[in-house]
């Protein structure tokens, strides 16, 4: 069974059925059970009107003899009871002092009978009084009526029973309450039919709502145009209402992040520019120190501000650019000509090979900055005169990038840790701002990949990016 709590979780066509259909299963048992107290008095009403009128017609046929009574019993009296044939009927005659005149002398011994002919009060106008009662067996649906009959010795009181087995009655009430059962049945059944067609009805334009912002693009933030009742339409109002908020706040963060970057490159850039000039006039060997060590700290600067401001533009190229289909190993084979002017400078030899051509569907910038950040990582953290090692390759389901130095690679406890924001690992010489691999772990994220970090054998870091099965295309 269903709670209420675990409904209000479900579908908006789910509620609407199942409050509907409640409520009409609700309406449905309440009908049916008036149904079954109206067929029982139907049947109670329509048997005990013969039953009464042959006791009626004994009665009146009661007359006195002499000093004693004597009933003449018309035929009349059970021919209303002969439209049903199965039933058995018991009469009896008696009086107050409950002297047997004729009829089932076996029903004196009843205690109901004789404590309902004591109870019995008579009247000016004869009305007759029923109850049940379980008679040879059976069960007996009984009139009793009275009145007085004036003798020489007074007068006297007599009470006429007749009584008939129920079976018919039963028969009679039964096929009643199934043909009101059948119709309330079809008309519930009909009305959960239509409540279906009109749910659905009122349903279309929440679908064709749903159906018009799925098919949209990331970028398409237009309004929607859906015609459909006051309700709905408020709904699309408030929906473009967002989208227009969301639109101009787009606009505002790349305005924001371009004039940034001149804002914080500018000084930055002209505060390089004094100390090399001072560098070049200056003959103090330990001036000419500490001004390196402020020319390294503006590279770093330089290097935080640009990696701060690349991941803000990564972040809302993911909201506002249209993701398109790239080469991956045209991609990797760029940045490794672009970086193989460093790893020479340190006599690195940047090796790449590729074993098949695979297409992934993304942002080309963010893309290029996750590989651009991995790759010079890997060539910042190996030892002169060494390699590394770009490779391109599929495994099983999956297309993977494969990094792999033979530097001095990361503890096991710092691995869980690198991908954090300005995250540095103990004993690290190198400068750096701690954003490369955090921005490489944002693009893997949201294209759905995994970065594995392992070690190179026999020292060093391997980097494995893994796209998953969907998210990749072979080119043939």
């Amino acid at each position: 069974m269903f709670s209420l709590s675990s409904i209000s979780t479900r579908s908006l066509r789910f509620q609407l059925l199942a409050y509907s259909a409640s409520a009409l299963l609700f309406i449905g048992l309440l009908s049916m059970l008036a149904v079954k107290r109206y067929a029982y008095q139907t049947a109670q009403y329509t048997f005990d009107r013969p039953l009464a009128n042959a006791a009626l017609q004994i009665l009146e046929d009661v007359l006195l003899d002499g000093d004693e009574l004597s009933v003449d019993l018309p035929f009349s009296a059970f021919s209303g009871l002969a439209d049903s044939p199965r039933d058995k009927v018991f009469y009896l005659v008696t009086t107050k002092q409950k002297a047997f005149v004729t009829g089932y002398q076996a029903l004196l011994s009843e205690k109901t009978v004789i404590s309902q002919i004591d109870a019995h009060p008579l009247q000016l106008e004869v009305a007759p009084h029923f109850f049940d009662l379980v008679f040879k067996q059976q069960h007996v649906r009984f009139a009793l009526v009275g009145r007085v009959i004036n003798t020489r010795k007074g007068p006297h009181q007599v009470y006429v029973l007749v009584g008939q087995t129920t079976e018919a009655r039963t028969d009679w009430e039964q096929q009643l309450l199934s043909v009101a059962s059948k119709l309330i049945f079809g008309v519930v059944f009909c009305t959960i039919i239509v409540i279906v067609i009109l749910i659905a009805q009122v349903m279309k334009p929440l679908k064709s709502i749903n159906r018009k912002i799925s098919k949209r693009s990331n970028v398409d933030l237009t309004p929607i145009d859906v015609q459909g009742p006051e309700e709905v339409t408020h709904l699309v109002k408030t929906i473009n209402s967002f989208m227009f908020q969301l639109d101009e706040t787009l606009v505002n963060l790349k305005n924001f992040t371009s004039e940034a970057a001149h804002q914080l490159k500018t000084p930055v850039a002209g505060m390089r520019s004094q100390i090399e000039l001072m560098l070049s006039r200056e003959s103090s060997p330990q001036t000419a120190q500490w001004l390196m060590r402020l020319l390294e700290a503006c590279g770093i600067l330089e290097r935080t501000i640009e990696q701060l401001l690349n991941h803000a533009m990564i972040k809302h190229r993911f909201r506002s650019v249209e993701p398109t289909n790239n080469n991956i190993n045209q991609l990797v084979q760029s940045i490794c000509r672009e970086l193989a002017i460093n790893a020479l400078k340190r006599n690195i030899e940047l090796s790449y090979q590729q074993h098949g051509q695979y297409q992934i569907k993304g942002d080309e910038f963010a893309l290029t900055q996750m590989l651009s950040n991995l790759i010079e990582n890997a060539i910042k953290y190996s030892p002169d005169n060494s390699v590394v090692e770009v490779e391109v390759a599929r495994r099983g389901t999956k297309a993977i990038i494969l990094i792999r130095d033979f530097g001095v690679g990361i503890k096991d406890e710092d691995k869980p840790h690198v991908f954090k924001r300005f995250y540095r690992t103990s004993g690290n010489r190198h400068s750096g701002t701690g954003l490369g691999m955090t921005i490489a772990a944002d693009v893997a994220r949201t294209y759905h990949a995994r970065l594995i970090l392992h070690d190179t054998v026999p020292q060093g870091l391997t980097v494995e990016i893994q796209f998953p099965y969907r998210k990749w295309k072979e080119i043939q």
